[in-house]
Formats: structure tokens, C-alpha cells, sequence
């Protein structure tokens, strides 16, 4: 067991950092004497990254699996996406007879505007329409064009016909 005592009294014999020191009797079970030798002999760096305690071990193996981006990385990656997006709209409006925009979630349709409209408003409102497809993005939206064929064309889907070419 690890407790205030024994960290404040480690760090007063070794001079290491909080980190290093609840790093190393968590790796000793709490054993003092043995955090100190591990300390002392150098097993761990001065960058050691602070071990995490997890809930239970559906957590721990998400963790150890997967690779947390940084919260840059995320927001790079929902940018990119966007911007992946609205040339996917531009790209299919410019072949033309493209006449409405449908955000739909689970199958039920949540907005639909005529394309025309869309981008007028785009263009009139950029940040409140890239906070929209932001926010859209991250709550798992898909978006579709309906042609005036009556073809639906689904720009995820289009997207990722169009990235196999590339």
C-alpha cells in the first residue's frame, strides 16, 4: 500500500520528483527500502512519464491498445476532414444538376437545405457553419446530395471511392 508517509519520505531521502518517486513504489509494491535502491541506481529518467491508475481492466487494455492523440492532433484531423467534405460538395456540385444537402443521424433526416442555400449560408456564416460540421463530425452525421435524377450520392462514401483512385 502507497500512502502520503511513505512518498514524502522517500523523496526526503532520494531528492526525486513526485513522479519518480510514486512511479518506483508502485513498481515495489510500496516497499520503501526497495523505491529507494530502484531510485538510486537509476531506473528511472527525469522525463519519466507519470504511471496512470486505471478504474477497472476494460480500461487499462483500451488504454495499452490504442494511442491517445493529442488534443492538436484531434482538432488537425476534424480540419482536415472538413475540409475533405466541402471540396467533396464543391467537386459534386460543379458536375453539376446536384439540388439539395441532407445531414441525416441514424437514418433520420435532420436538415435539408437546397445546395444553393448551403453555400450562400457558407460563405455568409464560415465559422458558425465549420462549428456545425464540426460538430456534425464528431457526433457521427452523414451527409448526402441529392442530384435531380434523384440520385443520392453519400459524401463519406464518396470520399472514400475517391481517396481508392488517388
Amino acid at each position: 500500500m502507497i500512502n502520503m508517509t511513505k512518498i514524502d519520505y522517500v523523496i526526503n531521502i532520494t531528492g526525486a520528483s513526485y513522479d519518480i518517486v510514486r512511479k518506483a513504489l508502485l513498481d515495489s509494491d510500496g516497499d520503501v527500502d526497495v523505491a529507494i535502491s530502484y531510485i538510486r541506481e537509476g531506473k528511472y529518467d527525469a522525463n519519466i512519464e507519470p504511471s496512470r491508475v486505471y478504474e477497472n481492466e476494460k480500461e487499462k487494455e483500451s488504454d495499452s491498445h490504442g494511442e491517445r492523440k493529442s488534443s492538436k492532433d484531434y482538432v488537425d484531423d476534424v480540419i482536415k476532414y472538413l475540409d475533405e467534405i466541402l471540396e467533396a460538395v464543391k467537386e459534386i456540385w460543379r458536375k453539376g444538376n446536384a439540388s439539395r444537402l441532407l445531414v441525416e443521424n441514424k437514418g433520420e433526416t435532420v436538415l435539408s437545405l437546397s445546395l444553393t442555400t448551403s453555400a450562400i449560408g457558407m460563405l455568409l456564416a464560415l465559422p458558425a457553419s465549420l462549428l456545425g460540421l464540426s460538430a456534425a463530425y464528431i457526433y457521427d452525421y452523414s451527409f448526402k446530395i441529392i442530384m435531380d435524377n434523384g440520385e443520392v450520392i453519400d459524401v463519406k462514401e464518396y470520399l472514400k471511392d475517391k481517396s481508392k483512385f488517388l
